[in-house]
């Protein structure tokens, strides 16, 4: 690596990106550096949890941890 290049996003970061993003209703654009990575990661972290996910998980709860399909 030499100082004109920066380190490329790992996979970790890649993968957290993805289960924020999912989490929070949004989407990110794909980062072209760590650094990139990690300022997309504290952006969604401060995002509140998509209306949806939480009505999936409430309906978790109440069904004792049971997916909807596998209690149907």
């Amino acid at each position: 690596m030499t100082s004109t290049t920066s380190p490329k996003p790992t996979r970790k970061q890649l993968a957290f990106l993805r289960a924020l993003a999912q989490r929070t209703g949004t989407t990110f654009s794909y980062p072209q550096t760590r650094r990139d990575a990690s300022r997309q990661i504290a952006a969604l972290v401060k995002r509140p949890l998509s209306e949806q996910l939480e009505l999936d998980l409430d309906r978790v709860a109440v069904l004792g941890g049971q997916l909807a399909d596998e209690a149907a």
